[in-house]
């Protein structure tokens, strides 16, 4: 299934997505690191602005790191090109139907990604049959729910909370693939 990226693909959206992710980079990723030999999954890696982090911090780790837009795939290979990195592969592929055997993946990383999808708790169980026993998925994604608005503008925060109820997922969820969670 192909759902619509909200923010679209233009040049300026890819430079806001680097800047994001170089603002939040210590707060993401302080402690996050792949044992080596570990087998990653990124999904919905965009233009690559988490994947060079991650596989910095992870160099004996292997990711493999996808996303629906061909554009956007290019220009994160070209990032982790320019950034020397050799442990990481890009995919173009939809999460909702991904070409990867059940248990394939040691552990699954998502960032900013369930908050655009329609069927986000869909999204997490394929993610979740991908992973081997003990693996883990990270989650990291935006509280819209605490949203504020000055001035007050109850139409839009009625639309806002609306939208982060109806989800059904809370802003940041760490899964273990023997949990029962899902």
């Amino acid at each position: 299934m192909i759902e619509t990226y909200v923010h679209g693909y233009r040049p300026r959206e890819n430079e806001r997505l680097r800047d994001q992710a170089g603002t939040l980079v210590d707060l993401l990723h302080s402690d996050t690191a792949y044992p080596g030999g570990s087998m990653v999954l990124e999904v919905g890696c965009g233009v690559g602005a988490q994947t060079v982090t991650l596989a910095r911090r992870s160099p004996e780790a292997r990711f493999t790191s996808v996303d629906l837009s061909a554009d956007s795939i290019a220009e994160a290979r070209r990032r982790a090109d320019r950034a020397g990195l050799t442990n990481v592969e890009f995919r173009q592929a939809d999460l909702f139907a991904l070409p990867f055997r059940a248990e394939s993946f040691d552990h699954v990383f998502v960032c900013f990604v369930l908050e655009h999808l329609s069927r986000p708790v869909e999204a997490l169980t394929i993610l979740k049959r991908l992973l081997r026993s003990g693996g883990t998925i990270t989650v990291i994604e935006g509280d819209h729910g605490s949203t504020y608005f000055y001035p007050p503008a109850p139409p839009l925060r009625r639309r806002s909370s609306a939208r982060s109820r109806s989800s059904g997922m809370p802003a940041a969820t760490h899964l273990s693939a023997d949990s029962s969670t899902l």
